[in-house]
């Protein structure tokens, strides 16, 4: 991370997450859970800031390792500004207290989640006082369409990946060779959990103008930055056209 520093010349963001898929935890340690995996994540936060400081020997519950360094130490001092993922009040606490940055992945259930989320956030930011000001980014599910039909074909390829998420989330359905067991027409349309409809109305789906609207009420709300996800099983070139929308028509709003 600090060589990466040095490379783009002040530039890293460093991001750290647990990880959403139980799976992914019984991989590396069989029988770990979510909080387990957090907690071994959680410790290694402070271990990692001081590395960059200078020589450190860490003892902890989870981790050891002897008398070690960066090398090289990181352009940005004190450090690289680090990014915790969060949900719940005890992650943002975590966060804060640490004098990290949250990035935060509000789902699919609207601007209640989102307004929880940024609350939860200056909540700890209250309590906890930070050195520094910190920030708070969304990272979002969304597509800037061309027009109502295209928005609406997102909507549908979201919600797909929605099911698939949850599929994965819960552990519940059979995986081989790295992939999930496909999940039929009449499965999808049966999960009332998730709907078009739902996707339309409470991700970031809609022509530029819609995005825009969207986005300047989370400014409004607190948040400092946005992420547009793309991440779904829509085709490169889909994700590609809503990415040079985004940058074309959206991004220039917020300059």
């Amino acid at each position: 991370a600090a060589m990466t520093d040095l490379i783009t010349k002040g530039r890293l963001d460093l991001g750290i997450a647990r990880g959403a898929y139980s799976y992914e935890y019984e991989r590396l340690m069989p029988g770990m859970d979510a909080w387990e995996a957090g907690q071994r994540m959680r410790e290694l936060v402070p271990a990692v800031k001081a590395l960059w400081k200078g020589d450190y020997e860490h003892k902890g519950e989870f981790w050891n390792f002897p008398s070690t360094t960066s090398s090289p130490q990181p352009k940005q001092q004190p450090h690289p500004p680090i990014w915790v993922a969060a949900r719940d009040p005890n992650s943002h606490e975590f966060a804060v207290k640490n004098g990290c940055n949250v990035q935060c992945t509000p789902l699919h259930q609207g601007e209640e989640e989102i307004t929880r989320l940024i609350t939860t956030f200056k909540d700890a930011c209250r309590e906890y006082a930070p050195d520094q000001p910190l920030k708070i980014m969304l990272l979002q599910h969304g597509f800037v369409a061309e027009d109502e039909a295209d928005a609406q074909q997102a909507a549908i390829e979201l919600n797909r990946f929605y099911n698939y998420f949850g599929a994965w989330f819960k552990n519940e359905r059979p995986v081989e060779q790295g992939l999930i067991k496909p999940l039929t027409e009449e499965e999808i349309a049966a999960n009332t959990y998730y709907s078009v409809e739902g996707m339309r109305k409470n991700l970031a789906i809609g022509n530029p103008d819609q995005v825009i609207a969207r986005l300047k009420n989370y400014e409004a709300m607190g948040y400092d930055e946005y992420a547009l996800w793309l991440d779904s099983g829509m085709t490169f070139e889909r994700k590609k056209a809503s990415l040079e929308r985004f940058i074309k028509h959206v991004a220039p709003a917020f300059h």
